[in-house]
């Protein structure tokens, strides 16, 4: 199913539009959806609902904001306390409270994984460049 939308261009977009779908062989309209394809944000429904409140405020983000974003880390203690638990976890020797405390990294941590990615994929489709694996081992 299409849907018809009426959009108000100026004159030098107009004819970019053209120019570009006369050298793909396109009719406009094809080289405008295409465009509006790929320059839209993935959808949040593709996060859990639980994490998309944390995710949501990217999207007004700069990309200066956004690349210290996707550089965030969990702090260095917090992440110790995290791994601790885990390891007690497969002693199974955790208290409830400690189950909890778990629980919450984890929340902390997830949290973190899904912002930091959505970031990258802002980032991506703003046309910034993000570092290959390569790349990041040599920065290493």
């Amino acid at each position: 199913m299409t849907q018809t939308l009426t959009v108000k261009l100026s004159d030098a977009t107009y004819n970019h539009l053209k120019q570009a779908a006369e050298l793909a062989h396109q009719p406009v309209d094809v080289i405008v959806e295409q465009s509006l394809s790929h320059s839209l944000p993935p959808l949040l429904e593709e996060i859990p609902p639980a994490y998309q409140p944390d995710v949501y405020p990217l999207l007004s983000m700069s990309e200066t904001e956004l690349i210290q974003e996707s550089r965030r880390r969990l702090p260095a203690e917090r992440w110790a306390e995290y791994e601790a638990l885990l390891d007690k976890k497969k002693a199974s020797l955790l208290s409830e409270a400690e189950q909890a405390k778990l629980d919450s990294l984890r929340q902390e941590a997830d949290a973190l994984t899904f912002r930091k990615g959505y970031a990258a994929v802002l980032l991506k489709r703003r046309g910034y460049h993000l570092p290959t694996l390569a790349e990041l081992s040599l920065a290493a």
